[in-house]
């Protein structure tokens, strides 16, 4: 009796830890993002985009040393190539998007992508509710009555999308490997892929140290330290638990934008991104379920 109290207890604090990993995460992902819109005003979207990944890379490499030394597992290395390719593309868009549009809308959109991995395959009546009750925010988070742009929405669902596809590899990567040589192996790569940008658009880094200064505390913020917390997470979170918290993201995106930016949402707006947010925590909490008890469905 003694061992499966203590057992109960540890499996409580574990989730409680758990949740805190997410939420933390949550807050630093887009207090970084909404200070990001800064950087992009200064210098443009692909130099705050090379700041943050580069930064967060050497940071994490010097954390990390061995990461670069050991060659991952044969099995992880086309997966860790892919993630890395999925992050650089999901963040360049995101920033494309954040440059157009309000921050909290953006993420809103951008939920498209965990959600339609949360139902695919669904043949279940209520994953359809989840489906029908995104889309119509999305719908009006697009619509013309919005603050929305063509090119902005184009461009949260092309993140949105990498978002979904980067869950299921860092999912499959992490299992395996470390989380935080996970990181820094994907930040290097992504690092590289961002690097040619400079050259296309012309380098405008010298000279505005402000940006730089707020790039290296965006590196920290939005990707050095939340996407370690994110592959521990993803590692010990169930998938159900995991979907639900960062159901919130949008709501704390849109806070973040309103103290750092001063960015305001109307009503309207607010529904639609409650619309959503309902339906990311009610997919992956229903979708959660089905997998545990046999169904086989994919989940965030």
């Amino acid at each position: 009796m003694t061992k499966s109290i203590d057992a109960a207890s540890a499996a409580r604090r574990s989730a409680a830890s758990a949740a805190l990993l997410v939420v933390t995460l949550t807050f630093s992902i887009q207090i970084g993002s909404a200070l990001a819109v800064r950087v992009i005003e200064s210098v443009g979207v692909f130099e705050a985009l090379w700041l943050r990944t580069a930064i967060a890379a050497l940071l994490l490499v010097h954390i990390r040393p061995g990461a670069l030394r050991r060659l991952p597992p044969r099995g992880q290395r086309l997966p860790l190539a892919g993630l890395a390719l999925t992050l650089f593309v999901m963040n360049l868009s995101f920033y494309g998007a954040i440059s157009r549009l309000p921050v909290g809308i953006v993420v809103a959109i951008e939920f498209v992508g965990p959600l339609g991995v949360a139902v695919i395959g669904t043949r279940r009546k209520l994953d359809w509710l989840w489906i029908v009750l995104a889309g119509a925010g999305v719908v009006v988070l697009a619509g013309p009555s919005g603050s929305s742009t063509g090119v902005g929405v184009l461009l949260a669902l092309v993140a949105g999308t990498c978002w979904g596809l980067y869950l299921l590899l860092a999912k499959r990567i992490v299992t395996g490997m470390d989380p935080l040589s996970v990181t820094a192996l994907m930040m290097v790569g992504a690092t590289i892929l961002a690097t040619p940008l400079l050259a296309i658009d012309g380098v405008r880094i010298a000279g505005h140290w402000d940006a730089v200064a707020l790039g290296i505390v965006i590196a920290v913020m939005s990707s050095a330290f939340p996407y370690w917390l994110e592959m521990v997470a993803i590692r010990r979170v169930r998938a159900a638990t995991y979907g639900v918290l960062l159901s919130i993201e949008p709501a704390i995106a849109a806070l973040a934008a309103l103290v750092v930016l001063g960015q305001r949402i109307s009503p309207l707006e607010a529904a639609a991104m409650a619309a959503v947010m309902a339906a990311a925590a009610g997919a992956s909490w229903t979708t959660g379920g089905a997998a545990e008890a046999g169904v086989d469905l994919p989940a965030p």
